[in-house]
């Protein structure tokens, strides 16, 4: 890959329409850190700052995540997501699935049935049913990795805990109807109950 090429690839992350790669694309905000190295098999691309995120065609739940770099090489590419297992892509992707593999897998009503057992309360259940949408759009992701094995569980469930937590605290999720009550919720109810759907959903994944 010469400089012309990595020119033109870093012109595209920054542009309107981004940087399209198989079914991702990749969009830059419009300041951004950028450190680039080249090693003898590819480039490696990593953001500080405001990251750029990702985005899919074919998501069962869309989103966009967080990119903290980029690795490319001549044929695949590698995606390092925040919170997230690096997910490695081809260029000649050929399937028109992505981040769906999950899916077919996973009984959520089954799963939905078990939080309404395990908490008694409507606040507690309801936080449990929020955090559970998120963490399952988080699988929905991270089921592409090659690193989502069961022998990676304690990171896996780490990585999710921290997505779900970051999604439920930047919205409004978690209103609570005094300062007081906010700060319960936030800083002792929700990791709680975050920690209990992440560990039970991880768990019956990969059972």
């Amino acid at each position: 890959m010469d400089l012309n090429e990595i020119k033109s690839i870093i012109d595209q992350v920054f542009s309107k329409d981004g940087y399209k790669v198989g079914n991702f694309n990749f969009a830059c905000p419009t300041s951004l850190s950028v450190d680039i190295s080249k090693s003898d098999d590819s480039l490696n691309i990593s953001f500080n700052g405001d990251l750029p995120t990702v985005k899919t065609k074919k998501l069962f739940i869309p989103f966009n995540v967080g990119v903290q770099g980029l690795s490319l090489s001549e044929e695949t590419g590698t995606i390092k997501i925040k919170n997230f297992p690096d997910i490695k892509f081809s260029y000649q992707e050929k399937s028109e699935e992505n981040f769906g593999s999950a899916k077919d897998q996973f009984d959520s009503d089954s799963f939905s049935m078990e939080i309404d057992k395990e908490f008694k309360d409507n606040e507690r259940r309801r936080v449990a049913h929020t955090a559970f949408k998120y963490a399952r759009e988080w699988l929905e992701v991270a089921s592409q990795s090659q690193d989502c094995t069961a022998q990676n569980k304690k990171k896996l469930i780490s990585q999710c805990e921290k997505f779900v937590h970051e999604k439920m605290t930047k919205s409004k999720d978690i209103e609570a109807k005094s300062a007081i009550l906010t700060f319960v919720l936030i800083y002792f109810v929700l990791p709680a109950v975050i920690n209990w759907v992440v560990k039970k959903m991880i768990e019956k994944y990969f059972n």
